[in-house]
This record gives structure tokens, C-alpha cells and sequence, in this order.
């Protein structure tokens, strides 16, 4: 016999596989969709980064009768681009399989096409200087000038021009964030509004020399672990995307593949605790369910010092109610009490009946944690089975529920001799 129930549930062995497998493959698929993402992405960039290059390419061919090669190889790169985006619409998202076959396919082609955005880029640069060439052949005139017209460059002049060479390489590189991009710009600015050669010595000591020594650590890292961050990133990108966090950003270097290593194991540890949890709740629901009681209602309770509860109440005969509070620490408690719409404590009659269900729930109990056995929930830990008495018999305010269904209130004078026959006939 017992009152109040509280216990810990844990899975079998197998159960626990099956739920791991689940999890994997939910990963691989994400991981999966969020490559073919950049994939792609990068791909419509590389197809649509030659616009200018492509005038030029048409102009020479005008003048000339060729370009270098530049027509054919943006039409082959223009084929890979369109075939990939056919493969790409017409996976399917919930084959990890398939999508990470795709994702070998897609990421194949795509070195295939930065391969030719590399040799277009040296085409159009080829292209371009002959095709200025082609311009200047009529205008060669010459120019007459004046040595009054000639500036003499200064040192400050000399060590601005010096400066801005060294700086605009950086802004010239596509593998640094924005920010530094906009911390150079910033610097340059500077430098262009500085007149006394003193100042400039300094400013470049305190400020240039720093920023120059932060980028070239910043592409040292990321030449070494671009592609080891790379890969943790959209990992990193899919799991957030998955499992609802929120996704911070992180640049490329030796400290971020730690973290975001850290973060990944984080992740997934929160989400096997989570999935855990989530499937014995829903056996929970599910054997109720088998065993014929109808959920009346259910609310969510965060204490002031943080716990949070979730209770679930299911009708157990007219009148009465199960309440199943499950808590954030993994605790699992079953209690059988009265229904009304007020807070109250029960008279000396409902206290007799609601004894009377309790040692009645007993033997239910005993059904629900075999059920749950065969669903692979076990007990790991009886916190407290408390017997029926008295002093737990309680009046359960439904106000405090978000009701899927009316709940009848308890009265003795209907049900003192009808709460346990009520439920044997119910459940038969």
C-alpha cells in the first residue's frame, strides 16, 4: 500500500542505444543540410562574382577574336553551378545517407568550381591589361610638363605612402572578418589626417604595428585550422539550429576550435539528458493513457529558487485525480488527490475516501511501473512510497491547471463508497 509516490526512472541499456542512434542521425542530417547550405551559397557567389570580368572578356573578344579562354570555362563553370543546384533540390532532407552522399558530390564540384574562379581571376587580370592595351594604341601623344609642376616627396610622404601599401594589403584579403577589415579602414583614415612626420612615428608604433600584428596572427591561425574550424563551426551551426540555442559567433583560431570543441560536447551531453528525460515522460503519458485515465490537465511551476516543475493530472474516478509532477532534477512524483476549484484542506469524510483511492492506486502503480519496464523505463532510485494515510490526503485546486477537459469535484456524499468500484470498472 502507499500515498505519495517519488521516484527516479532511468532507461535499459537498449533503449538508451536506440535513443543515441535517433540523436545521431538527427546530427548527421543536420550537419548535412547545414553543409549543402554553404555549399550552395558559396556557389551562387562564384557564379555571380564575374560580372565586370565577363565585359571586359566580351569587349577584348570584339576587338581581338579571343579572350584568353574566359567564355569557355564561366560556361563550364555556369554548368557545375546549375547541375548542383538540381542535385541539391532534389534530396531528400531526411535521408542521412543520401545527404551526406550529396554533400561529397556538392563539395567535390565546388572545388572544381574555385578551381575555375582562380583561373578566371587570372584570365580577367590578363584580359584587362590588354584590352587597356587596345585603348591606348590611338592616344600616344605624350605630355609636356615643368619641373615647377614636379612634388618633391618628403619622408612623411614616404612613410604615410609606406604605411598604406602595408595596410590596404589586409583590406585587399578576403579571409579577414569585418571587423578587422573596419579596424584598417579606421587606421587608414587616420593616417591620411596626420601632418607632423613625429606623430605619425608614434601612431604607427601604438596603433598600426598592433593591428598588423593581430591580422597576421589572425591568418596565421587561420591558414593552420580553417579547416578543422570549418567543419566544427557547421556542426556547431546545425546542433544550435536543432536543439533551439542560441548561436554565437566565433572567428577562426587555435582558442575557437577549443571552444567550440567544449561547446559541441556540451550540446550533445544537454540533449542525450534531455531525450532521456522526454522519453520517460512520454511512456509516462502513453501507459496512462493505456491504462484508460483521461488527462484533465496540465501546468508549468518555476520555484523562486529556480526549479522548475511540470505537473500533468489525470482523472482516476469521479471526482479524483492523479497528479504527475516531474521536476527539473529528474524526479518523478504520483499523487492521488480530490478535484475542486478552491485551495482547501479535506473533512474527515473525504479524508477517509481519499484513503481509500490511494490504497486503490497501489495496485495501478504497480501495473504502471511494469508497463513502463516493457518500454525500456526502469526505476533507479525510490526517493520516497509512502503509505495511505490521513495526513496525505489532499484537495487538488484545478484553477491552478490549464484544463483540456471539465473536472468534476470531489464529494463524499456522492462517491465515499464509489471512488475504488468506479475504477475497477474502468479499467476492466
Amino acid at each position: 500500500m502507499s500515498g505519495p509516490k517519488t521516484s527516479r526512472y532511468t532507461l535499459t541499456a537498449e533503449q538508451r542505444r536506440i535513443l543515441a542512434e535517433q540523436r545521431r542521425n538527427e546530427r548527421r542530417k543536420a550537419v548535412a543540410t547545414e553543409k549543402l547550405r554553404k555549399f550552395s551559397k558559396r556557389l551562387l557567389e562564384i557564379g555571380g562574382g564575374f560580372t565586370s570580368e565577363q565585359k571586359i572578356s566580351s569587349e577584348l573578344h570584339s576587338r581581338t577574336g579571343t579572350d584568353g579562354g574566359f567564355g569557355e570555362k564561366y560556361d563550364t563553370l555556369q554548368r557545375i553551378i546549375t547541375a548542383n543546384s538540381g542535385i541539391i533540390s532534389e534530396v531528400d532532407m531526411n535521408d542521412p545517407d543520401m545527404l551526406e552522399n550529396t554533400v561529397s558530390l556538392v563539395g567535390a564540384d565546388l572545388t572544381k568550381a574555385e578551381e575555375l574562379a582562380n583561373e578566371l581571376g587570372i584570365i580577367s587580370e590578363a584580359n584587362s591589361v590588354a584590352l587597356r592595351t587596345q585603348l591606348n594604341t590611338a592616344i600616344d601623344r605624350g605630355f609636356d610638363t615643368s619641373f615647377a609642376d614636379i612634388r618633391i616627396e618628403t619622408e612623411l610622404d614616404s612613410q604615410k605612402r609606406e604605411l598604406r601599401q602595408q595596410l590596404e594589403n589586409y583590406i585587399q584579403n578576403d579571409t579577414l572578418p569585418e571587423v578587422y577589415i573596419n579596424d584598417v579602414s579606421d587606421v587608414l583614415n587616420r593616417i591620411e589626417s596626420i601632418s607632423d612626420l613625429g606623430y605619425l612615428k608614434n601612431f604607427a608604433s601604438l596603433s598600426v604595428q598592433p593591428l598588423m600584428k593581430n591580422c597576421n596572427k589572425f591568418l596565421s591561425e587561420h591558414e593552420q585550422y580553417h579547416e578543422t574550424f570549418d567543419e566544427l563551426y557547421t556542426e556547431y551551426t546545425a546542433l544550435c539550429d536543432l536543439y533551439g540555442y542560441v548561436k554565437q559567433e566565433y572567428f577562426c583560431s587555435a582558442e575557437s576550435v577549443d571552444i567550440l570543441k567544449t561547446e559541441i560536447q556540451r550540446i550533445q551531453e544537454a540533449m542525450a539528458e534531455d531525450d532521456e528525460q522526454s522519453y520517460i515522460s512520454d511512456c509516462v503519458d502513453e501507459v496512462m493513457e493505456e491504462m484508460g485515465y483521461s488527462v484533465l490537465g496540465s501546468r508549468e511551476v518555476t520555484k523562486k529558487n529556480g526549479k522548475r516543475f511540470r505537473n500533468e493530472l489525470y482523472e482516476y474516478g469521479e471526482g479524483t485525480a492523479v497528479n504527475v509532477t516531474y521536476s527539473s532534477d529528474g524526479r518523478i512524483a504520483m499523487e492521488l488527490g480530490g478535484t475542486d476549484t478552491a485551495d482547501r484542506l479535506p473533512d474527515a469524510g473525504e479524508t477517509a475516501v481519499l484513503c481509500d483511492a490511494m490504497e486503490s492506486f497501489c495496485d495501478d502503480f504497480r501495473e504502471i511501473e511494469k508497463r513502463l519496464a516493457a518500454k525500456g523505463v526502469v526505476l533507479s532510485e525510490r526517493i520516497s512510497l509512502l503509505p495511505p494515510e490521513a495526513e496525505y490526503a489532499q484537495i487538488i485546486n484545478t484553477s491552478d491547471y490549464k484544463l483540456e477537459q471539465q473536472a468534476e469535484n470531489f464529494r463524499v456524499e456522492r462517491h465515499r463508497h464509489s471512488v475504488k468500484e468506479n475504477k475497477t470498472m474502468k479499467l476492466e
